[in-house]
Parts: C-alpha cells; sequence; structure tokens
C-alpha cells in the first residue's frame, strides 16, 4: 500500500461537507466501495479505484462526486434499513 499524504487544503469549516461526513459516519454500509463504484458506473461516469474512494471516506483526499456518490450510498442504506424495520415491526 503506498504512502499516504494527508491534503493540507481539505477545509472542514464548509458545514455542508462537515454534514456529509457525520452523514456517511452514521449509516454508510461496510461493503461501501463497490456500492459507490456501482453508484458511480450508473450515473455513466468513469470508475475511480477502490483507493480513491477509500481515500475520500478518510478524508485524505477531497473529490466532491465521489463525495456524492458516498452521502447517496449511505442515504439508500438508511432507507433499506428504515423499510426492513418497519416490515419487521408488523409481523
Amino acid at each position: 500500500m503506498s504512502k499516504l499524504i494527508n491534503n493540507s487544503n481539505f477545509k472542514e469549516d464548509n458545514s455542508h461537507n462537515k454534514k456529509a461526513y457525520e452523514f456517511i459516519d452514521r449509516h454508510l454500509p461496510v461493503t461501501y466501495v463497490d456500492l459507490t463504484i456501482a453508484h458511480i458506473i450508473k450515473k455513466g461516469q468513469r470508475a475511480p479505484t477502490k483507493a480513491l474512494i477509500r481515500n475520500v471516506r478518510n478524508k485524505t483526499i477531497f473529490r466532491n462526486d465521489i463525495l456524492l456518490a458516498l452521502v447517496e450510498v449511505a442515504y439508500e442504506n438508511k432507507q433499506a434499513i428504515e423499510k426492513i424495520k418497519l416490515l419487521t415491526s408488523e409481523a
């Protein structure tokens, strides 16, 4: 694995970025990498590497397009969990 250099240009003072990472921390599934790649491909974009997705997730690299895909995957996971809770509570 390569040595990572922290991006000194990353600014967490952007409230939308901070909220996005908080949402990801709460709702992103463990298997987020392949789901994020599939989500990006579905949009018609070129697939990023798995390492790039992990680096965006760990705030090492900042890319809005990948951050958006991570938030969307986390949102879909949240909806799935809520639907499972709803369906199992009726049983």
